[in-house]
């Protein structure tokens, strides 16, 4: 950002590590990759798990922005997995410790074949990512004052932002189902396209939103004053 900044890169000693792992290395390697120097507006990407130091000289100041990538892991999806499996009430149910060999193997093969019948499910990742992004938490946002009032004015300027980057929208013949911040709202299938200009990402408008569905003014700032109370979207200038 500022200044410049003496930067080593070592390379990796563990593949793919973690932040929560069951072993860890604290010996870098022997021999650095590259030293090199990074200037102002310069960007450096450092893969997962590689050893680095960066310094700057004697009395010069130097000022520069890290930023860290958060990815998917096959131990995320597997720990998603067995989340999602609550929902059997074969899994809630106690492991049969007391029973005898044959009632264990028996339920260890049952658990199996539940892991391995998601697991060969094609669509499994997708699944998991968007069950990713409807969990993604809001940015903040305050909406002062329309917030804190009783409901939203029938303005048909009133600007409306989404404060989710990652909101799930899935839609039938009958119904729309919005998922987002961990939370979900299933709608008659006219407020779709109300839902769908809302997680388009662009700027929009009290009375956009009302029009893209084709309700009053009155209904659409029913509608999101639900979702405003609830910290997914943002309204006004704030």
């Amino acid at each position: 950002m500022s200044g410049a900044e003496r930067w080593r890169i070592d390379g990796p000693t563990r593949p793919a590590p973690l932040y929560r792992d069951v072993a860890f290395d604290d010996t870098p390697p022997e021999y650095p990759i590259d030293e090199f120097t990074l200037q102002a507006g310069d960007a450096l990407h450092v893969p997962r798990g590689w050893w680095h130091a960066a310094a700057a000289s004697t009395g010069q100041p130097s000022l520069h922005l890290t930023c860290g990538l958060a990815t998917h892991t096959g131990v995320d999806l597997l720990a998603w997995l067995v989340d999602d499996l609550r929902a059997r009430d074969f899994v809630r149910a106690d492991i049969p410790r007391l029973a005898d060999q044959d009632a264990q193997t028996a339920w260890r093969c049952e658990v199996g074949k539940l892991l391995t019948e998601r697991l060969n499910d094609p669509a499994v990742i997708d699944t998991y990512l968007a069950a990713c992004d409807a969990a993604r938490g809001p940015r903040a946002g305050f909406s002062l004052p329309h917030a804190v009032r009783e409901r939203l004015p029938d303005d048909p300027g009133l600007p409306v932002r989404l404060m989710t980057t990652r909101a799930v929208l899935r839609c039938t013949e009958q119904a729309v189902t919005l998922e987002a911040a961990g939370q979900r709202w299933t709608l008659a299938d006219q407020a779709a396209p109300l839902l769908e200009a809302l997680v388009s990402g662009g700027p929009t408008t009290l009375g956009g939103l009302a029009e893209a569905a084709n309700v009053t003014i009155d209904q659409a700032a029913e509608l999101l004053d639900q979702l405003l109370r609830s910290g997914i979207i943002a309204v006004g200038q704030a």
